[in-house]
C-alpha cells in the first residue's frame, strides 16, 4: 500500500508540472504583444524585470542555504554539486539584471554561468540518482558479503548443524557440521524439503508432518526444543540428534522462514545407556537386579493376564552363605556368586534371572505347561555340585521359594513377597530344599508382624514374666538351683509360647531389652528366695548370641549381682553348642569376662549342637545340660543309653557338673542315679511354676526333708 501512495503522489506532480509548463507556454505565446516589457533594447532592463529576477536570486539563495543544511545533517557529494550549481544561478541572474542588449558581455556572461549551473545540475542530478545508490548498494553487497562470510564462519566453528528453511520449508543453506553429520554435500540438499530427505521424527517411523516440531515452529511462529529426535544420514542410518527449531519472522510479522540447530547425540545415548544398564544390572555378576526383576515381572503379569498363562517365580538364597566369606574371605565369596550365576544361566538359558542382593538369586518362569517342581530339583541338585575356586573345592546348597501366578498373587511385589516367605519356609525345614507358598504361611507371617509389633510394648504393658523350674540334686532329691522361664500372656490373644516371640526378637534385636528384664527380675526373686531362708539356691537364665555381642553385657551382669547382694556363682548363664561354636572374638571375651567375675557357664541342649566338642578348648564351662531328646528314650533305646551314658561320663572326666532335662518317669531317674548324673530336672518333679508357686514348693520340700 505504500508503494502504491507513492507511484500516486509522482504522477500527480508530474502531471501538475506539465500543466504548468503548458500553462505558461500558452500565456507567452499567446499574449506575447500584450505581456509588459522586461528588457528595453539600449536602456536595459525594466523594473519588473529586476524585480522578478530578484525573486529569483532570492529563490535560488534559500534553496542553496536549505542544501547546505541538509549537507551539514548529512554531507553528501551531490549536495556540494547542487549548491555549486544555484551559486552559478544566482550569478547568471545576477548579471541578466545588468546587461543593456543582448549582446552585452553580461547577457553572455549570464548565460555562460547558467550553462554551468546546468552542469552542476546534472553531475549532482547523477551523483544523487545514479551514483550515489550505486555505491551504496555494491558497499551493502561487499558488507552482505562479510557478513555471510562470518556467518559461515562462525556456523562452521559451532560444532553443531545448522540448517536454515524458507517459508516452503525448502533448505536454502546448511554449515558444514551439517553436511559432516548429515554425509550430504550442500548441493544435494539446496531447495530439499528437509522432512523428506533426511527429518525422520523418531526410531521406528516417522512423524505425521503436522506433528514435527520443526514444522509447528513455522505454523504457529514459535520454537521448539526436542532433545531426542533422529535425522537419515545419505547411507541411510539413523542419526540422533537433539534441536532447537527457532522461527525467523520479517518486519510487518510475517514468517519467512526457520533455523535449527541440531547436534549429535549419539554419546550422550550410548552413556544414558549405560547408566541405564547398571542401574538395572548387577555390578558382580551382571545379571539383572532386583529394580529389573520388578519392571519385567510387571510386563509379564500383563501378558499373563492378557493369553491367560501362569508365571512362576523362584526365590533363591544360598544356605550358610557366610561361612563361605568367613572362611575364605570376601573375594572368594564374590567368585562363588558369579559362578552361582553363570550356573543359573546354564541351568535356566531362556529365562530371566535376577541377583536380588547379597545371596539371594531369583528366576522368572512363564509358560501355560509348567513343571515347577521339577525345575525347582534340577536346580538343587546342580548347585549342590561341587565348585572350584582358585584350586578349592567349595561345597554349596540353596533353599528356594515359590509363588505362581495367579494362584499366589496377581501383582509383582505380592509374588516376590510371597516367594520370599516360602524360602525362609525352606529354610526352617532344613535347608537345601524347595517350599511353595501357601495361604498358612501369610497366617504365620500376619501373626509374626503382630507380635512383633506388641511385643514393643509388653515389657511397659508388664506382661512379661517368669516361672521357674526346679533342679533337683540326683542323690540328695533337695531343690539346689532353678532354671528361669519367660512367659507372655497378652490381653487379647491369650498366652504367646516362649519359642515363638523370642524367635521374633532375636530378628529384631528386642532380645537384648527382653533379656535384661529377664536378668533383673531372675536376681531379684533369687536375693528374696535367700532373704527367706533359701540362700543355697541358684539360678539358671538363658543367653542370646545377640546378649553376648552387646559391648556393656558383662559390665550390666556384674551390676546386678552388685545391686542385688549376690555372689556371682548363683548365677548361672546358659548358650546354646551354636554360640559355643560362635568363633566371634567380641564373644569369646564377653564369656571369658563373665567367667572372671565368677559366674557359671552352662552349655545347655548339650549334644543336639552342631556335633563339635572342640569349643570346651576355648570356654572355661562349669555345667553341661543332657537334652530331654536323650532322655526320653533312654530306657528303651540302647544306642541311646550307651551314648547318654558315654555323655556323663565325658564331662566328669572334664570336671564338668552334668544336669538331665526332661527327666519324667522313675526309670529314667534310675538310669540317671545308676550312672552318676549330678542334678535333674523335669516334671517327675516339677513342671515349671509361678515365683509364688515356687516358694510354696520349697517349703514343703524342706518340711518334708
Amino acid at each position: 500500500m505504500t508503494g502504491f501512495y507513492g507511484f500516486s503522489q509522482k504522477k500527480t506532480v508530474f502531471i501538475f508540472s506539465l500543466l504548468y509548463v503548458f500553462v505558461i507556454s500558452y500565456i507567452i505565446v499567446r499574449y506575447e504583444q500584450k505581456l509588459p516589457l522586461l528588457v528595453i533594447d539600449g536602456k536595459g532592463t525594466t523594473n519588473l524585470k529586476n524585480f522578478l529576477e530578484y525573486i529569483v536570486i532570492l529563490f535560488y539563495a534559500f534553496t542553496a542555504f536549505m542544501t547546505l543544511l541538509s549537507y551539514k545533517k548529512q554531507p553528501k557529494k551531490s549536495y556540494l554539486d547542487l549548491i555549486l550549481a544555484f551559486v552559478f544561478l544566482v550569478l547568471s541572474e545576477l548579471l541578466f539584471t545588468l546587461y543593456k542588449n543582448v549582446y552585452d558581455v553580461q547577457n553572455f556572461l549570464g548565460h555562460l554561468y547558467k550553462g554551468i549551473s546546468y552542469i552542476y545540475f546534472m553531475k549532482g542530478i547523477y551523483i544523487a540518482t545514479i551514483k550515489e545508490p550505486y555505491d551504496a548498494r555494491k558497499k551493502a553487497e561487499e558488507e552482505l558479503k562479510k557478513r555471510e562470510k562470518h556467518l559461515k564462519t562462525i556456523t562452521s566453528s559451532l560444532g553443531e548443524g545448522v540448517i536454515v528453511l524458507d517459508k516452503d520449508k525448502k533448505i536454502t543453506f546448511m554449515n558444514q557440521e551439517a553436511e559432516r553429520l548429515l554425509g550430504y554435500q550442500k548441493n544435494e540438499l539446496l531447495g530439499k524439503a528437509l522432512f523428506q530427505k533426511i527429518h525422520c521424527g523418531n526410531e521406528n517411523q516417522c512423524a505425521s508432518l503436522c506433528e514435527c516440531p520443526i514444522y509447528q515452529t513455522m505454523e504457529l511462529k514459535k520454537a521448539y526444543r526436542v532433545e531426542e529426535d533422529f535425522c537419515v544420514r545419505k547411507d541411510g542410518t539413523l542419526l540422533p540428534i537433539a534441536y532447537v527449531s527457532t522461527p525467523m519472522i520479517d518486519d510487518n510479522g510475517e514468517i519467512i522462514g526457520s533455523v535449527v540447530v541440531f547436534r549429535d547425540i549419539t554419546e550422550r545415548k550410548k552413556y544414558n545407556e549405560k547408566i541405564k544398564y547398571q542401574a538395572y544390572h548387577d555390578a558382580l555378576t551382571d545379571l539383572p537386579n532386583r529394580r529389573y526383576l520388578i519392571e519385567k515381572l510387571k510386563n509379564e503379569l500383563k501378558r499373563a493376564e492378557k493369553h491367560n498363562s501362569q508365571i512362576a517365580i523362584l526365590y533363591l538364597d544360598l544356605d550358610n552363605f557366610k561361612n563361605i566369606n568367613d572362611s575364605f574371605g570376601h573375594v572368594m565369596g564374590d567368585l562363588l556368586l558369579k559362578n552361582v550365576a553363570q550356573r543359573l544361566t546354564m541351568i535356566h538359558p531362556d529365562c530371566f534371572i535376577a541377583r536380588l542382593g547379597g545371596d539371594e538369586f531369583a528366576v522368572l518362569l512363564s509358560g501355560n505347561d509348567l513343571n515347577v517342581e521339577e525345575i525347582a530339583c534340577k536346580t538343587i541338585q546342580i548347585l549342590t555340585q561341587p565348585i572350584k575356586l582358585e584350586n578349592k573345592e567349595v561345597f554349596i546348597t540353596t533353599s528356594i521359594g515359590i509363588s505362581v501366578y495367579p494362584k499366589d498373587g496377581d501383582d509383582e511385589m505380592t509374588l516376590i513377597q510371597h516367594a520370599d516367605m516360602a524360602m525362609y519356609d525352606a529354610k526352617k525345614k532344613g535347608k537345601n530344599q524347595f517350599s511353595f507358598y501357601t495361604t498358612k504361611l501369610e497366617q504365620q507371617r500376619t501373626r509374626k508382624s503382630k507380635i512383633e509389633q506388641l511385643l514393643r510394648t509388653a515389657l511397659e504393658n508388664e506382661e512379661i514374666s517368669l516361672c521357674y523350674q526346679p533342679i533337683v540334686d540326683t542323690v540328695s532329691k533337695r531343690i539346689i538351683g532353678l532354671e528361669a522361664f519367660v512367659r507372655w500372656h497378652h490381653p487379647e490373644i491369650g498366652e504367646i509360647p516362649a519359642n515363638e516371640f523370642i524367635a521374633v526378637a532375636e530378628e529384631n534385636g528386642l532380645i537384648v531389652s527382653l533379656g535384661k528384664h529377664i536378668l533383673i527380675t531372675a536376681l531379684q526373686d533369687l536375693k528374696h528366695l535367700h532373704e527367706i531362708g533359701f540362700d543355697h539356691l541358684y539360678v539358671s537364665v538363658n543367653l542370646s548370641l545377640r546378649q553376648l555381642r552387646h559391648h556393656d553385657f558383662a559390665a550390666l551382669i556384674s551390676q546386678l549381682l552388685q545391686k542385688n547382694k549376690l555372689q556371682a556363682n548363683y548365677l548361672e548363664l546358659e548358650i546354646t553348642e551354636n554360640i559355643a561354636l560362635c568363633d566371634e572374638k567380641h564373644v569369646i571375651h564377653s564369656i571369658q569376662k563373665l567367667k572372671d567375675i565368677g559366674v557359671r557357664i552352662a552349655i545347655d541342649d548339650f549334644g543336639i549342637g552342631r556335633s563339635s566338642i572342640g569349643y570346651l578348648r576355648t570356654f572355661s564351662v562349669d555345667t553341661l545340660k543332657i537334652d530331654k531328646s536323650f532322655i526320653f528314650d533312654v530306657t528303651t533305646n540302647p544306642n541311646t543309653a550307651h551314648l547318654t551314658s558315654a555323655l556323663i561320663t565325658f564331662a566328669h572326666n572334664l570336671n564338668l557338673q552334668v544336669v538331665a532335662e526332661g527327666v519324667e518317669t522313675a526309670e529314667q531317674l534310675g538310669f540317671l542315679e545308676q550312672h552318676h548324673c549330678d542334678k535333674i530336672q523335669g516334671y517327675l518333679f516339677s513342671p515349671p511354676v509361678s515365683f509364688e508357686q515356687l516358694v510354696s514348693l520349697l517349703h514343703n520340700s524342706s518340711s518334708r526333708c
